[in-house]
């Protein structure tokens, strides 16, 4: 089959969603598929060698910006490719194609409509009332883990049969890295602990600034908090409760990093800590085990599906089991040995090779689809 990829969260995104796509089609590139597969977005990179990449050849601020793209660029250059399917990574379409081509949508998770409070009013609108159709046209649906797989089928029964789970894998990139000249850049020292991802409400940073304050308090030391992310939306509490912080001067801020000095803060940290209220994956847990860092999670979302028995959980409501797993995981080097060799293993089990053999196995059965 002729197989046409929607490739715009590479162009659009630096969050997970772009992570997925990447690593996806890099995979991908590197299966013995008998399917043609085409990469359509903007720019050109000549980076696969059997992928095809299709730019859009226009400007990035085009005129009727992303819109014009989803409804009608995209579609068009799908159309004038002959493609049998069309792949949407980010959840939002495709649209505007022929009955006869086939969609495949990827939900990564259900959040703008299970917490609409977390997300942006035009998010939360967009969601209620286009996602249903969209899912109603699509072939089949993959999500990224049996939570989220659970989630789309309650919420869309009609769904069920339809629903694929393909858990994404870790990237190769991430290992032990030590880059002392890094952390000097960012005014951190050693010991800290770490938080990675956009500054908004999902992510439940506020948690750690407490948990943080009665640690600092009770420890009575000089850790410090490592906060790498870019800043989101709806973030008045947060910044107002960094501003009264009693340790404010030991909280790091370095907005968002390259993966190469991500790499290297997870490396060097004491911990991660990933408070998130909901995930539909968690790709943070797996990055910090294959840097060799233990990991503080929460258990809400498919973290501790991920996670296993390779992460401290804690209930991301409660600061104080948070703080209690803070102390245990400062205060014990074989605890904290011991979740790191856990975490060394626990990761083996995702990879991208096998999400990419999963994904072309799916648009086989697809093929074999009246």
């Amino acid at each position: 089959m002729r197989i046409a990829i929607l490739a715009d969260p590479l162009d659009n995104q630096q969050a997970g969603i772009h992570v997925f796509t990447d690593q996806l089609l890099k995979a991908l590139d590197a299966t013995n598929s008998k399917h043609t597969y085409f990469v359509i977005r903007l720019q050109q990179t000549n980076q696969f060698q059997q992928l095809i990449e299709v730019p859009l050849k226009m400007p990035a601020l085009w005129k009727g910006g992303r819109a014009n793209r989803l409804f009608r660029q995209l579609p068009e250059k799908a159309m004038a490719l002959h493609a049998d399917v069309v792949v949407e990574p980010a959840h939002f379409g495709p649209f505007c194609l022929p009955q006869k081509v086939k969609r495949v949508t990827i939900i990564h998770d259900l959040t703008p409509l299970l917490f609409p409070e977390w997300h942006r009013w035009h998010s939360q609108m967009l969601q209620r009332v286009m996602l249903k159709g969209i899912l109603k046209k699509a072939a089949i649906v993959i999500t990224n883990s049996a939570t989220t797989n659970a989630d789309v089928i309650s919420r869309f029964p009609f769904l069920s049969g339809k629903c694929n789970w393909i858990y994404p894998g870790n990237d190769h990139f991430f290992e032990p890295h030590q880059a002392p000249d890094i952390l000097k850049q960012y005014t951190i020292s050693q010991p800290y602990f770490l938080c990675t991802g956009t500054i908004e409400p999902r992510k439940n940073l506020d948690v750690v600034l407490e948990a943080f304050a009665n640690y600092r308090q009770e420890e009575g030391n000089r850790h410090q908090l490592v906060i790498a992310g870019g800043k989101g939306w709806k973030t008045k509490s947060f910044y107002q409760k960094l501003q009264n912080h009693p340790y404010r001067d030991d909280i790091v801020l370095t907005g968002f990093v390259s993966k190469q000095h991500l790499r290297a803060l997870y490396s060097m940290s004491l911990a991660l800590i990933f408070p998130s209220r909901y995930e539909g994956f968690g790709l943070p847990l797996l990055e910090a085990m294959r840097c060799q860092t233990a990991v503080i999670s929460s258990n809400r979302g498919s973290l501790s599906e991920v996670g296993g028995d390779a992460c401290l959980f804690f209930n991301p409501d409660k600061p104080l089991e948070l703080l209690k797993q803070m102390k245990a995981i400062a205060g014990d080097v074989s605890l904290r040995n011991d979740l790191i060799q856990r975490g060394c293993a626990r990761e083996k089990a995702f990879s991208w090779e096998a999400a990419a053999k999963q994904f072309d196995g799916a648009m086989n059965h697809l093929e074999s689809q009246p």
